[in-house]
């Protein structure tokens, strides 16, 4: 009986294997990284997200902080 599980194991990793080299599934994986790289180029604009403007204001406070924890001790 192990054997046949080992038959099956080697068999399933032969399709997966054989699943990744296929040409459909290279041509699928290099279409879903130029919709990424589409997206992520449509998204940088070159001005700054409200979100980035937020975590500047965020370090800006924290640094002044830090400075007058130092200073008044």
């Amino acid at each position: 009986m192990a054997s046949t599980g080992g038959a099956h194991a080697l068999v399933l990793l032969l399709f997966m294997f054989a699943a990744v080299l296929s040409p459909a599934a290279r041509r699928e994986a290099a279409e879903a990284m130029h919709a990424a790289a589409n997206t992520r180029r449509r998204q940088s604009s070159g001005r700054p997200d409200g979100k980035t403007i937020d975590q500047g204001i965020g370090y800006m406070l924290m640094a002044l902080a830090l400075v007058l924890t130092y200073v008044l001790h």
